[in-house]
């Protein structure tokens, strides 16, 4: 059975338009005599309560995906850097993988880590990169090759910086890319 594990209130809003869009188009429900304004009027309310819910989450420092701007740009061109020397030899520049080692990227992120929290991501990285020198960087330089990777990834910088604590990286969760 489907369980809406690890769903913030972004998640949620979403799940809710979703069964409300469901509804209405089922004809056992009063949505059968909405006007199509009405139905767009509608539709537009839930995606300002979704951003609101999202905004208010990210706030209270609540749950946070890894869309929600949690890392700086000048993070991860400081991981950009490390990555280049110790990391890209085996996972390839674009950090898509090679015959040397996976990527970590792309369909890791969306499918291996999905659900997971960023904290889950970085640790693995920490306790085993680079081989046989796990540990190699301070947990602050992990996160901002975490950093880099996410920028890779697709996920966009925001305005604090992505902390290299496990309290820190445990609110963050790893969602498929949208």
């Amino acid at each position: 059975m489907w369980r809406p594990t690890g769903l913030g209130p972004v998640g949620r809003t979403a799940l809710m338009a979703a069964a409300i869009a469901a509804l209405a188009a089922t004809s056992a429900f009063a949505f059968d005599n909405m006007s199509p304004e009405q139905r767009a009027a509608l539709e537009a309310k839930t995606v300002d309560v979704a951003a609101t819910d999202g905004e208010t989450a990210a706030a209270e420092g609540g749950e946070r995906t890894i869309f929600d701007g949690v890392y700086t740009a000048e993070q991860a061109e400081r991981g950009m850097g490390f990555f280049g020397t110790d990391c890209a030899t085996c996972h390839s520049n674009t950090a898509r993988g090679s015959s040397a080692a996976p990527g970590l990227i792309g369909y890791t992120l969306d499918n291996k880590y999905a659900d997971e929290s960023l904290f889950t991501y970085f640790d693995y990285m920490r306790s085993n990169m680079p081989p046989g020198n796990a540990g190699w960087f301070t947990d602050q330089e992990y996160a901002d090759i975490v950093a880099y990777l996410l920028e890779l990834h697709g996920a966009p910088a925001g305005d604090t910086e992505l902390e290299g604590t496990e309290e820190a990286l445990s609110t963050i969760t790893i969602v498929p890319t949208p």
